[in-house]
């Protein structure tokens, strides 16, 4: 089960680099109105008196979220939480072999 568990965080970095190169190699800027002069300023000011601290907080981890490093992040959390999984069933197999009373 450990050995799954690094198989699966090895799978994740390597899915995570693959994921952020792809990303990054295929962005390219587009003119809309996200990149307007003074539009996200203005954005975070609007959510900052809309919803306060927190909702300036979800909106800036949305934005990161979707830009190539944070979708590699979250490839890399998701092979974190498969992976402690795997940990942590070969920890409850080991947990319970050496509990065993000797007959």
């Amino acid at each position: 089960m450990r050995a799954t568990g690094w198989t699966v965080v090895a799978c994740g970095l390597m899915g995570a680099a693959a994921r952020y190169w792809i990303v990054r190699r295929g962005a390219d800027v587009t003119l809309d109105d996200t990149v307007a002069l003074g539009y996200s300023k203005s954005m975070q000011h609007g959510v900052g008196v809309m919803m306060g601290r927190s909702g300036e907080l979800l909106t800036d981890v949305s934005t990161m979220l979707a830009t190539p490093i944070g979708q590699a992040l979250l490839v890399l959390a998701a092979a974190a939480l498969i992976a402690a999984y795997f940990f942590r069933v070969a920890w409850v197999i080991e947990d319970q072999h050496t509990d065993r009373p000797s007959t």
